[in-house]
């Protein structure tokens, strides 16, 4: 057998050791890209230089406020940032493995996505392919166990403890209306009454199914929802899908 003595390698193998597999990029470096990640490792105090600023509230030594001296730099910052989402479960906890599998088997990315437990029930979702992040906020609403899965581009001003969510995109039904009235235009007219319109079902525009229409519609969370909407003289029901889980006690 003919062995390279300078390599130490017998038969084109390293003795004894299997190849070492290419490291994966980690969520930092996917989110940033790796030459600013090399860049943020230059670890210096911003307020010496002059990036940020340090203000004691009323004086207070033990309350101090840290800011940055330019939105400009703050921007920079954020800029990275921005094609993330924030996601949350409404009205029931789940588990970071459980929610990111149920996110991939709802999106069905065709690129890689990261998830991170923000805390609070929030995560960040980063998303490799732009067109898999579209989706994500077109398909909306989402429900994962019969809950809505709220779902909205990350922002500067997002934090954790102190965000709420005040609107989620809900599916509504229309029972009994008449088929003269299966029209995009005349459904949306009237779900402008419940809330922000956003489409209406393929199956209701095909007129696939005929016991009731269904629009999409973003409602606020902390009003009272519309019970019944009237045309031409006639009253109808609205329902909606998962109402149980709409209230905010």
């Amino acid at each position: 057998m003919d062995v390279d003595i300078e390599s130490g390698v017998s038969g084109g193998q390293p003795n004894g050791r299997p190849p070492e597999a290419p490291r994966r990029p980690t969520f930092k470096e996917k989110v940033l890209g790796k030459v600013a990640v090399e860049k943020s490792k230059i670890v210096q105090n911003l307020v010496e230089a002059g990036v940020m600023k340090k203000v004691l509230v009323d004086g207070n030594d033990f309350f101090p406020m840290f800011d940055f001296q330019d939105k400009q730099s703050y921007a920079e910052i954020c800029k990275p940032w921005i094609g993330c989402l924030v996601v949350k479960l409404l009205g029931r906890h789940i588990d970071y493995r459980v929610l990111c599998d149920r996110l991939k088997m709802l999106w069905k990315p065709t690129g890689g996505i990261e998830v991170r437990d923000i805390h609070h029930g929030y995560f960040l979702v980063q998303f490799d392919v732009q067109e898999d992040r579209e989706r994500a906020m077109a398909g909306a609403p989402w429900m994962i166990y019969d809950h809505y899965l709220a779902v909205k581009p990350w922002t500067p001003d997002f934090v954790a403890a102190n965000s709420t969510i005040s609107t989620t995109a809900v599916w509504i039904r229309i029972p009994g209306l008449c088929f003269q009235f299966y029209n995009e235009s005349i459904l949306l007219t009237l779900a402008s009454a419940v809330g922000t319109q956003i489409r209406v079902d393929m199956n209701t525009v095909d007129m696939n199914r005929g016991k009731y229409a269904r629009v999409c519609v973003e409602i606020e969370l902390n009003k009272p929802v519309l019970g019944r909407v009237g045309l031409c003289g006639v009253w109808y029901n609205v329902e909606y899908e998962g109402l149980h889980l709409l209230c905010s006690k």
